[in-house]
């Protein structure tokens, strides 16, 4: 089976038109949908980073170094190219700056492919050598930005708000755990571990619960020792502020059984 060229490949991974061979052999064709939804993948991760901050210009010694590995005269001024080839060179830079997380020459290599190919729809004056130099040194100065700690550190994934310390109920006196209330992408979510004796005809299940235990929330069945759970929007957690981790038989009643084997109050 003939598998998609390069070009073919970046078109569908910049979501554009694409003929109906092409979606007939990527419906088909394992190898061509893996490789093309690594492409998608890295121009998500691109995309998602446009506009957060403003690139430094790379000092002498990266633009000789990018002359010397491309085997160009040392004569070539990269800061002095034709003005129509500095938007390629912006968004380049951007993309891959998206990509700082992305490891290996192979992927780096598809950033320039899909770029360059986006680069030579849209500006068919640039001149066919000045295009792929201007590609690589903006790649280049980007890594070694990267490199050189240039660019701003990610934002964490997640912010604590509260934990809370699980303390035994009298029947579990070796039971013990802990849960930590996180405020990330998903919304709030609470992470709980516990370390407590297996009950095979039972299961685990997490609670919110108010301090008098006049109100409970179920948020999940708990799997192993540890999970995530996220809280709904419309849960109050100043009225439903502690962590309950039952024991519950396996008998379609939806109620809390009465045996906790962990509780604790959120604290923040």
């Amino acid at each position: 089976m003939q598998h998609l060229d390069p070009e073919q490949a970046a078109l569908a991974a910049l979501g554009e038109q694409i003929d109906a061979a092409v979606r007939e052999h990527l419906a088909l064709c394992e190898a061509c949908r893996g490789e093309v939804e690594q492409l998608q993948a890295t121009v998500d991760v691109a995309r998602s980073t446009l506009g957060e901050s403003t690139l430094e210009s790379p000092p002498a010694r990266v633009w000789s170094g990018i002359r010397t590995e491309l085997g160009f005269d040392a004569s070539l001024d990269f800061t002095a190219l034709p003005t129509g080839a500095v938007p390629i060179a912006d968004r380049l830079a951007e993309h891959v700056a998206g990509a700082e997380q992305v490891a290996g020459g192979e992927r780096r290599a598809a950033i320039r492919s899909l770029e360059e190919h986006s680069a030579r729809r849209r500006t068919r004056r640039v001149i066919g050598v000045v295009l792929p130099a201007l590609a690589a040194a903006a790649a280049a100065a980007i890594i070694t930005a990267i490199a050189l700690g240039a660019l701003p550190a990610a934002a964490p994934s997640s912010i604590p708000l509260a934990a809370a310390t699980l303390e035994p109920l009298p029947a579990w006196p070796d039971a013990s755990g802990d849960a930590v209330l996180v405020s990330g992408e998903a919304g709030r979510v609470i992470e709980v571990r516990l370390d407590a004796p297996a009950a095979d005809d039972r299961v685990r299940e997490v609670w919110l619960l108010t301090p008098d235990v006049d109100g409970l929330i179920s948020l999940g069945l708990l799997e192993g020792d540890s999970g995530t759970f996220v809280v709904p929007d419309s849960v109050n957690l100043s009225r439903y502020s502690v962590v309950d981790i039952s024991a519950e038989p396996v008998d379609g009643d939806p109620a809390h059984s009465g045996d906790s084997i962990v509780r604790g109050a959120l604290e923040s």
